[in-house]
């Protein structure tokens, strides 16, 4: 998926918690799309990507919301903990 326009909000909260426009590039390349009933999309992460163990720490999580157009309106690192 090609990334559009990012809203002002989206935009917002990226820098807010530390989200590249590289990581968003990849969710959106490598992450699992959920079509809404009104056209938009949410895009996700449902596993983190490979790479060092964080030493039982919990795992920080991407997803996007997308209108129907494909531009950006909200991006969130979403925390899941293991138990």
């Amino acid at each position: 998926m090609k990334l559009g326009k990012i809203s002002p909000l989206a935009f917002s909260h990226m820098k807010r918690r530390g989200i590249s426009i590289d990581a968003l590039n990849d969710l959106l390349a490598l992450g699992e799309v959920e079509n809404q009933f009104d056209g938009a999309r949410v895009v996700y992460l449902d596993a983190p990507l490979p790479g060092p163990e964080r030493d039982g720490r919990p795992t920080p999580r991407l997803y996007a919301v997308l209108d129907a157009a494909g531009d950006v309106l909200t991006v969130e690192k979403r925390v899941r903990l293991r138990g």
